[in-house]
């Protein structure tokens, strides 16, 4: 197993440019958590019209809002401050939507969770953004961690078995690892017969962030200079 998490992204200059939108996203996704039943937000077969967009501010359990917290974090305020707050709250926002109407209508489980706009973010990072560079730590398990041994040799022999480790790799490779190991969980289901509606959310959450780029202005997608912040 291979568990990668952003820790710092090189962030594009903008004067004036605050990721408002991420913050307030942030924001609401925690209040939500702590204040709103999960069960009247998520959304799929036979539930409320509103709940396509609702889901999205849904989460499991703390882990779950934590984790795609701070990918939202680390990976959406680079991108807020490249296309400005109004294109990343309509990318974000029309993600979500896109995803519930999709699991309303051809779902067969309930949906809930942001982690198909985080994608579309994540998306958006890797067309925008793709040289720049992310430090990155990640665990690796057996028998994963063989592999690494061979490329790197570790220094304890636990670490055969189990490794916490670091690297600075571009945001490109960076998505293109979660865009394999989301199409492996996807195939994995679709090869026993299921369609992982989780995974399919994923997907179409990396396609609607393409499709976003594809779609904003030429001044937004012009090249800006970085920093790491």
């Amino acid at each position: 197993m291979f568990f990668p998490i952003p820790m710092q992204l090189e962030t594009p200059i903008r004067p004036g440019t605050v990721p408002a939108a991420n913050l307030v996203l942030i924001g609401l996704n925690m209040l939500f958590y702590f204040l709103v039943p999960l069960e009247s937000l998520m959304t799929g077969p036979g539930t409320r019209l509103i709940t396509i967009l609702t889901y999205g501010f849904a989460h499991g359990g703390l882990f779950h809002l934590l984790i795609n917290m701070w990918y939202l974090w680390v990976v959406g305020n680079p991108v807020n401050r490249r296309i400005g707050n109004f294109y990343y709250a309509i990318t974000y926002l029309g993600t979500i939507v896109v995803i519930g109407v999709l699991a309303r209508c051809f779902g067969n489980s309930v949906l809930f969770g942001s982690s198909g706009a985080v994608f579309a973010v994540l998306a958006t990072a890797t067309l925008l953004l793709p040289a720049k560079r992310v430090e990155v730590h990640f665990l690796v398990l057996f028998p994963l961690t063989i592999l690494l041994g061979l490329l790197r040799l570790p220094q304890y022999g636990l670490q055969w078995f189990i490794r916490w480790d670091r690297a600075s790799i571009h945001v490109l490779l960076f998505s293109m690892l979660f865009l394999m190991l989301e199409l492996m969980g996807f195939l994995i289901w679709l090869l026993r017969g299921q369609i992982h509606l989780t995974s399919f959310g994923h997907l179409i959450g990396f396609v609607c962030g393409i499709t976003a780029v594809l779609l904003l202005p030429e001044r937004i997608t012009i090249p800006q200079q970085t920093v790491m912040s």
